[in-house]
C-alpha cells in the first residue's frame, strides 16, 4: 500500500512572527526553511556570492546556480539541479532540500528535507530523514494546521498557510 499524505497539507507553512517556513509536497516530503539569501555571480557565472561565502563553480554550464559548487571557506559542495533539488556536502555528511530562486534572481532559497510526512486523517507520522519516527494527532483546515499530542489531544503547534493572512498594511 502506498503512503498516504492529507492533501490539505501540501504547500507551505508558516509559524506567525517565526522566519522559517515549513513546506510539505505532494509526496509528503517535508522540508524546512530560513528565508531566502542574497545571491550574485561573477567571472560569467564561475564564481556565486551566497551567504556570506564565495562558492567557486566545479561542473555545469548552464544558468547559475545550477551545476556544482565547493564553497570557498567552508568547503561545502553544492549540486544545484535544474529540476530544483540540491544535494549539500559537509564533512562526509550529505543532506538534500529544493531550491529556488527568488527575487528576479537576487536571491536564492534553499529547503531542507527533514522528513517524509504520512497521515491517517487523525494522526501524522514524520519518517525523520536522520532516522526514527515521530506521530503527533493533526487537524487542518481553513488555512491552519495544528499539530496536537497524540494521546491528550493538547495543542502542540498552530501553523498557518501564509495566503490566508490579512495583507500587511
Amino acid at each position: 500500500m502506498r503512503d498516504v499524505i492529507d492533501p490539505g497539507l501540501v504547500g507551505i507553512w508558516i509559524v506567525p512572527g517565526e522566519p522559517r517556513t515549513y513546506e510539505v509536497d505532494a509526496d509528503g516530503v517535508y522540508h524546512v526553511a530560513d528565508p531566502e539569501s542574497p545571491v550574485s555571480f561573477e567571472a560569467g557565472g564561475a564564481v556565486m556570492h551566497w551567504e556570506g561565502e564565495a562558492h567557486d563553480r566545479l561542473s555545469g554550464i548552464t544558468e547559475p546556480p545550477e551545476g556544482r559548487w565547493r564553497g570557498r571557506d567552508t568547503g561545502a559542495e553544492w549540486v544545484f539541479g535544474g529540476d530544483g533539488s540540491y544535494t549539500v556536502t559537509l564533512d562526509g555528511a550529505t543532506d538534500r532540500g529544493i531550491w529556488a530562486l527568488r527575487r528576479e534572481g537576487a536571491a536564492l532559497w534553499t529547503r531542507e528535507e527533514v522528513a517524509t510526512l504520512t497521515t491517517t486523517g487523525a494522526e501524522i507520522t514524520y519518517a525523520l530523514r536522520e532516522g526514527g519516527t515521530v506521530t503527533y494527532g493533526y487537524t487542518v483546515g481553513g488555512g491552519v494546521w495544528t499539530l496536537h499530542d497524540p494521546a491528550t489531544w493538547v495543542e502542540l503547534a498552530r501553523l498557518v498557510d501564509p495566503g490566508a493572512l490579512p495583507p500587511r498594511p
